[in-house]
């Protein structure tokens, strides 16, 4: 038998593993440990565990030369030798900065590194000297007068960037509510951030100059409808159909052929959105069946514009917001305004403050992370007492209703302030609070960045290449029934089967083990402004109906005190707000809690989903009003 000169080439290499194997073999005789802890290396090579490939990166690294023999006794030696890639942390440091002392810098950094870093700096910087009274020529001039005056003082060097925090120095600068240098970076770091996870190190949102965060919430909330990757709505209608017989025949040729998306069906009507192409003959088809109609949104994008604003306090509806009557709305420490909508950062961030400022009856825990790797984070507020009922509020399972996790961290400030006051009724000291304001936090960071109408988490399917699950349809009692799709391309996708998303088994396995004293569960979403209960699949009655039903009311009348809010009571199915697969009923089936609600937030289809942030405190009332209500009943 003859032998091709390739299969040659492995002879130098079983020669190479026979003499290996020898050494190996010829060393002292030591136990296990003591083999895997040697200053050898070939004795430490996984031949026949590491496999081959392990084998040939040793016998051919891609680095030029071997790297030195490691002090023995570590358990990461042998990764550090095979693996190329591998990253070592020894001597790296977490530090914790302390924003109330002062602290001196003594770093030496290369002279040209922070000259280039300087003059990367200057390109970025796009303001106008000449406006004087803009918060960034203000920004600009305090770090001028710091870096020149102050900087050898702290030991800072002049050619890095500053990063703020508020103190009182009014003498640095003589700009009062400015603030001043504590932190630096240098500019690549920062640019590469954008302050997005960064933000939370300063109260004061430095986001809105350019040069520090060009992908920051104020930026694309100037430049949002620019990018190139941005679906827009040009021309799209919202119509309210005053009709609500869905099995005529006409008004499902309708739905079929004109409207791609209903967004909600009530007792007022079906609010069907109209896309720019069919706005012609859906008016055409209207005239000749002679159905009732109103256009709510005459454009969609122009609507989606106004949800990105900010409310100046000068401006807002409430006149207890300008003469500064709620002080919840202002804790220190935090990001959120409750003027406008914020990202997943930002509620983390307050989140965080409200941990650091209230350790005391505050805790965060995850519960979960989404696909996207994003945690799935609730916050508990409790007195600690082993009594006390629990209460469950979630809000956001819907990507593009941000009025819910808006209202919902409203209502939880609120909570905690008066808490921390003295001036929260006895019933809600005596509840243990769970909140998780972002039940879809990778649907609802898409809708704000790509798809404003985004209403489904980020799960892929290879089969169609489609993304989505609609959470509040993927929850297992009465999954897969009328009301939500097998298609993956769809908003009203359940997913291939319940419990198939990581965001659905994380409230799964949390509420679960609230079983015992689980006394309310509350999914806060958009829109409706009603109040509902199980069942959402049929029209059957629950063992607590009773209880159910006298809650509703007394809340609907409560709202209308409170703003003249008008809410509907009653069961999903009745309410024409069925979902099957969604999480109240699941609730109610498997876990038990005593009062189980979806709240159904403003509005009634003016603005549907695309609710300016003008309404978030108006909102937020509501739900810390019917949080109220809840917690005088398990009393």
């Amino acid at each position: 038998m003859h032998l091709l000169p390739s299969q040659w080439a492995w002879l130098p290499l079983i020669m190479l593993l026979a003499m290996l194997i020898t050494r190996v073999v010829g060393v002292d005789r030591r136990n296990h440990l003591d083999l895997a802890r040697t200053d050898n290396r070939l004795t430490r090579l996984p031949f026949f565990g590491g496999g081959v490939g392990h084998l040939l990166r040793y016998l051919h690294p891609l680095a030029m030369g071997n790297p030195p023999s490691p002090p023995s006794g570590r358990i990461n030696e042998l990764r550090s030798e095979l693996d190329p890639n591998y990253v070592s942390y020894r001597g790296a440091q977490l530090w914790k900065l302390n924003f109330n002392a002062t602290r001196g810098s003594s770093m030496e950094e290369d002279r040209e590194e922070e000259e280039a870093e300087s003059g990367e700096l200057e390109q970025g910087r796009q303001v106008d000297d000449n406006d004087d009274s803009s918060p960034d020529a203000q920004f600009n001039e305090v770090v001028a007068l710091f870096g020149g005056g102050c900087g050898a003082v702290l030991g800072i060097s002049r050619q890095r960037l500053l990063l703020w925090r508020s103190v009182s120095v009014p003498e640095l600068t003589g700009l009062s509510g400015l603030p001043l240098a504590l932190l630096t970076l240098n500019s690549s770091e920062l640019v590469a951030t954008t302050f997005e996870g960064l933000q939370w190190l300063s109260p004061t949102d430095l986001r809105r100059y350019d040069f520090l965060s060009p992908g920051s919430s104020y930026q694309i909330n100037r430049r949002y409808r620019n990018g190139s990757h941005v679906q827009r709505y040009h021309g799209h209608q919202l119509w309210k159909v005053h009709e609500t017989r869905l099995a005529q025949p006409q008004l499902r040729a309708f739905w079929r052929h004109f409207g791609s998306e209903v967004w909600n069906i009530n007792q007022d009507g079906i609010d069907i959105l109209i896309e720019q192409r069919n706005v012609a003959n859906a008016r055409k088809f209207m005239e000749k069946v002679g159905f009732s109609y109103n256009i709510m949104i005459d454009d969609i994008e122009a609507a989606i514009d106004e949800t990105y604003v900010e409310v100046p306090a000068v401006e807002h509806p409430l006149d207890t917001v300008r003469n500064g009557s709620l002080p919840w709305m202002e804790r220190p420490g935090t990001l959120m305004s409750w003027r406008r909508y914020h990202d997943q950062a930002d509620i983390q961030q307050f989140m965080q403050t409200l941990l650091e400022h209230h350790s005391e009856m505050v805790e965060i825990i995850q519960i979960g992370v989404t696909r996207n790797k994003r945690p799935m984070e609730v916050i508990r507020v409790s007195n600690g007492n082993p009594d006390n009922w629990a209460v469950f509020v979630d809000a956001g399972m819907q990507a593009r209703d941000w009025l819910s996790p808006a209202a919902l961290t409203y209502a939880l400030s609120k909570l905690t302030y008066l808490w921390d006051q003295g001036q929260l009724e006895k019933a809600m000291r005596d509840i243990d609070w769970y909140f998780l304001p972002l039940a879809n936090p990778d649907g609802y960071q898409y809708s704000r960045h790509t798809d404003r109408l985004w209403t489904k988490n980020r799960a892929h399917d290879p089969a169609t290449g489609c993304y989505g699950v609609n959470l509040d349809r993927n929850f297992e009692y009465g999954w897969g029934g009328t009301g939500s799709t097998s298609s993956p391309c769809k908003n009203l996708y359940r997913g291939p089967k319940s419990f198939s998303e990581p965001e659905t088994r994380a409230l799964r396995s949390f509420l679960t083990g609230l079983r015992e004293y689980l006394g309310a569960y509350i999914s806060l979403g958009g829109y409706g402004q009603a109040i509902a209960y199980p069942w959402g699949d049929a029209d059957f009655v629950t063992e607590n109906q009773h209880d159910l039903k006298h809650v509703a009311r007394r809340a609907v009348l409560a709202l209308r005190r409170l703003n003249q809010a008008e809410y509907s009571s009653g069961t999903s199915y009745r309410q024409k707000l069925a979902r099957p697969g969604n999480s109240a009923d699941w609730v109610q089936d498997r876990v038990g809690g005593q009062l189980v609600y979806d709240m159904f937030l403003k509005d009634q289809g003016r603005y549907g989903y695309l609710m300016p942030p003008h309404y978030i405190v108006e909102s937020g009332e509501e739900v810390f009003e019917f949080l109220r209500i809840i917690a005088q009943q398990l009393q």
